[in-house]
């Protein structure tokens, strides 16, 4: 999650917080795996799977900025116990 927060600041962005409910392969490898899972992506998640669902080229270029911060994050830290 520190990754990912890193990412948005670093894209400019101000991070926030959904908990999403409802099903998703999330809901059903976290337990089993007993890890925490983090969802990330562009868009306005209130409109996920309608009609009026788009993302706009700069949000989706923003987003790919925050992943490869994130990424790095991730690839440079240390492996945890």
């Amino acid at each position: 999650m520190r990754a990912f927060l890193k990412g948005v600041r670093a894209a400019g962005g101000t991070p926030g917080f959904l908990l999403k409910t409802g099903t998703s392969d999330m809901n059903v490898v976290g337990p089993v795996w007993r890890c925490p899972i983090l969802a990330y992506g562009p868009g306005d998640s209130s409109l996920d799977h309608t009609p009026h669902e788009h993302v706009e080229v700069a949000e989706y270029l923003r987003a790919i900025d925050v992943l490869e911060v994130a990424l790095r994050a991730l690839a440079c830290s240390p492996a945890p116990h």
